[in-house]
């Protein structure tokens, strides 16, 4: 019967985690540049930083250091960080929203394997919130009698996942806009590029006014 409600927790997280992706943010919209220009490892590295984070996330929350990121002033920091590096990314987009997809492919910043996966994880790990997000979940799983208890080992396979379902729609993500590329004229590229230089100043606004309202 625990075996049973074992595996029933872990599908139930995988799940969880798969539709907690789903939401647009500043990964989806990198992965989205690089998956437009082609650039699928790139793409994946970006999911792989970025669900390595969230899982990252998951262990914190479960083995012990949670309550120092409750604190206002610690989170602040985060978002404040958050907002420096949508900054980069949204002002370089915007200087660069002339080039086509298969132009930016040919950049090495872009296409470069480990300025991805930096990247994936860097904006992962500047939401500290997912913390919370595993606690919730674990909670939810528990209230309506799928966990009763873990040992450890449980744990880090309760953990790896979630991770994996994060993963999973990141990379569904990557090849379902690397076929869509193939119906967009050059035109429509430009504003798409604007549109998502855009996008990463907003989220970047956010993070930064979440961060002064606190400081100041």
């Amino acid at each position: 019967m625990h075996d049973l409600k074992f595996i029933l927790s872990l599908i139930a997280i995988y799940i969880m985690g798969y539709f907690t992706a789903m939401p647009v943010g500043a990964t989806q919209i990198e992965i989205a540049k690089r998956s437009f220009a082609n650039l699928t490892k790139a793409a994946l590295m970006i999911a792989l930083g970025s669900a390595i984070s969230d899982t990252m996330y998951g262990f914190i929350a479960f083995f012990g250091i949670a309550p120092f990121l409750k604190s206002e002033f610690v989170m602040s920091i985060f978002w404040l960080g958050a907002s420096i590096i949508l900054f980069i990314l949204g002002i370089y987009t915007l200087l660069h929203y002339k080039k086509t997809f298969s132009v930016s492919a040919q950049c090495d910043i872009i296409k470069n394997l480990k300025v991805s996966f930096i990247t994936g994880f860097s904006l992962a790990v500047t939401n500290p919130m997912m913390i919370f997000w595993w606690l919730a979940v674990y909670q939810i799983q528990k209230d309506i009698g799928l966990i009763v208890s873990f040992n450890t080992i449980e744990k880090v396979i309760f953990l790896l996942a979630g991770g994996l379902g994060i993963a999973s729609y990141l990379v569904t993500l990557t090849f379902i806009l690397k076929w869509a590329k193939k119906f967009l004229s050059e035109k429509i590229e430009k504003r798409i590029n604007i549109g998502l230089g855009i996008a990463l100043l907003v989220f970047g606004l956010y993070f930064l006014i979440r961060s002064l309202h606190v400081l100041i």
